[in-house]
């Protein structure tokens, strides 16, 4: 616990650097995530624990690696990209490696993640560590390294940022499970600071409800919002089914998510994908145009 708490301190302290533009690109997503729309805040996952909430990891043996990688594609493409000013770009990819240990007293692991969106390229180390407290409950934090690349138009193009995620779970009973998660509590990178609660219920057997609500806690919180909420359905013993619904008033996107897995004792395989609509006035796809991401992802468990 000392070692958390340690790494907490330290992820938090001198964190003064900021951006002069707003995000554009999107936060990392894992093809489990995208099929739930982005919902998990309260799931206890390995390799999500990296980019979502890192308590998860307590409750874990073992070890893991994954292989996450999705592609973007643009659906109902609006007239005006007939202009070539305005055309979309071609080469919007994501990838992830993540390594999990969960052998001792604090678990957690490592991951490295590769994106590039709208001429926007992000490179992001990720270290994060929980540990119990109590036999239900865990506290877990993540230092995230994270290096940007703006496009040509912008004079500040290469810009580095240290952040940090703190969350906790804890589980009520063998149906209910509750987490909170704070992203970015030194606000590091513009508009990134948010607290986001998640609940996860089993409602039988092989049938589980998921929702996460959050807000930007630095502005309105009936101006800065977001919720995300799906279903789970276990249709065989290693086979899941997913899809959930999503609604983003920070970074003004909306829209639905499906995919489906098979975990095995040793090895998995995921498949998902994210439909995103755009609203606002500061989006970079136009009315009537939809993002795909399309997900692949391998697990292996040793």
């Amino acid at each position: 616990m000392k070692k958390v708490i340690i790494l907490a301190v330290l992820t938090l302290v001198g964190q003064t650097s900021w951006a002069d533009n707003k995000k554009v690109i999107r936060d990392f997503q894992t093809t489990r995530l995208m099929s739930t729309a982005g919902a998990g805040v309260a799931s206890i996952l390995s390799t999500e624990a990296a980019v979502l909430n890192p308590a998860a990891s307590t409750f874990f043996e073992g070890s893991s690696f994954s292989y996450q990688s999705y592609k973007t594609s643009l659906d109902n493409e609006n007239a005006l990209r007939d202009n070539p000013a305005n055309k979309f770009p071609s080469d919007n990819s994501n990838q992830g490696i993540f390594l999990a240990d969960h052998s001792g007293p604090v678990k957690g692991g490592v991951a490295y993640l590769q994106q590039e969106e709208n001429n926007f390229q992000r490179e992001r180390m990720v270290l994060h560590g929980a540990s119990a407290m109590g036999p239900n409950a865990s506290l877990g934090v993540s230092y995230n390294f994270v290096q940007d690349v703006l496009p040509k138009q912008y004079k500040n193009r290469r810009q580095t940022h240290h952040m940090a995620t703190i969350g906790t779970t804890h589980i009520i009973d063998e149906d209910t499970i509750l987490g909170l998660v704070v992203l970015d509590p030194t606000r590091t990178i513009p508009d990134s600071e948010r607290a986001i609660g998640g609940f996860q219920y089993n409602i039988a057997d092989r049938f589980m409800v998921i929702g996460d609500f959050g807000v930007q806690y630095t502005e309105a919180v009936s101006e800065k919002y977001q919720w995300s909420a799906a279903v789970q359905l276990n249709v065989f013993s290693d086979f899941f089914f997913r899809a959930g619904q999503f609604y983003d008033n920070i970074r003004h996107f909306k829209g639905t998510g499906w995919g489906a897995s098979w975990i095995g004792p040793r090895f998995g395989v995921e498949f998902a994908q994210k439909f995103s609509e755009q609203f606002g006035e500061d989006g970079y796809i136009y009315e009537g145009e939809k993002l795909v991401d399309t997900s692949l992802s391998a697990i292996l468990k040793f």
